[in-house]
């Protein structure tokens, strides 16, 4: 089966027929990523007992490990991608997987009481993303990407404790996570987040509808006007339905998109990539 989304996750995908019956093996043969892939299924498994309008989470059937590997056996999903979606999605639907992620957070946010994390989390992780990023010879010789991580150190150097919801989220919500199989959307993928918070899925959406990341990562072609047009509404709808009723967003959203798009850029080895990141960050340093 092809896999038509790239990601960074290190894991192997397969999909294995046993007794007439489909099911998603995805496995790390890395020891550095075996703890990650065990916490990863935890919050899937976790996720999977919770009812949602129009979300679902796929079942993990088996997890397997030892200090060298891990595997996951889960439920196999008929779907499609999000550009095959969104190429023959008309307005309603959109509105229908608005008001599902909409209801998605706020199921969250019901978990996650509104609390009080001191500012040392977030510079220690910046520290830590700054560190990993100069690692890599082209970083630490590119004189914009020290600007900018200049500029951020100061920013969240004056941010004090932030006042933001904890409790739980899927960690990494973005379209290349999501199975779209009519108007049920089943959430892949789960990932372990420095802090658990509900805002953290509100940023990975518009790390999508707003800055078109996972399109950038696809390898088919496909319409990107109506794309955008798509995403333009999705983004528009989601930031105001939170902008116009949590003050903690309209403080940290940026913020908190800022530390996301930082995290990525360690990761990124492609020049385009790397550029784009560099374009976007600058741009949300700006607004701030």
């Amino acid at each position: 089966m092809d896999i038509e989304v790239k990601g960074h996750s290190g894991c192997d995908i397969s999909v294995v027929r046993e007794q007439n019956v489909l099911y998603v093996y995805k496995s790390t043969y890395d020891p550095k990523y075996v703890a990650r892939l065990l916490k990863q299924a935890s919050k899937q498994q976790e996720a999977s007992t919770v009812e949602y309008q129009h979300i679902r989470v796929p079942k993990i059937f088996d997890v397997s490990s030892d200090e060298h590997r891990a595997t996951i056996k889960m439920q196999y999903i008929y779907s499609k991608n999000f550009v095959e979606y969104f190429e023959q999605s008309g307005f309603e639907q959109i509105d229908y997987l608005i008001h599902a992620i909409e209801y998605f957070v706020e199921k969250e946010l019901a978990q996650s009481p509104v609390r009080r994390v001191p500012q040392e989390v977030f510079i220690e992780k910046f520290e830590d993303v700054r560190h990993k990023t100069l690692c890599k010879p082209e970083m630490a010789d590119d004189a914009c990407v020290k600007e900018l991580l200049e500029r951020s150190a100061e920013l969240f150097g004056s941010l004090g404790d932030w006042e933001i919801p904890v409790g739980v989220c899927h960690g990494d919500l973005t379209f290349s996570n999501i199975l779209f199989n009519g108007n049920n959307y089943f959430l892949i993928d789960f990932l372990d987040s420095y802090v658990e918070t509900p805002l953290q899925d509100i940023v990975k959406i518009r790390q999508d509808t707003c800055y078109c990341w996972s399109p950038l990562m696809y390898q088919q072609p496909y319409d990107s006007v109506r794309l955008q047009i798509i995403f333009d509404k999705i983004d528009s709808e989601v930031d105001t339905y939170f902008a116009t009723r949590y003050e903690w967003y309209r403080r940290f959203y940026k913020p908190m998109q800022l530390m996301n798009l930082l995290r990525i850029l360690p990761y990124a080895t492609e020049r385009r990539i790397i550029e784009y990141l560099k374009t976007i960050i600058s741009q949300l340093l700006n607004e701030i």
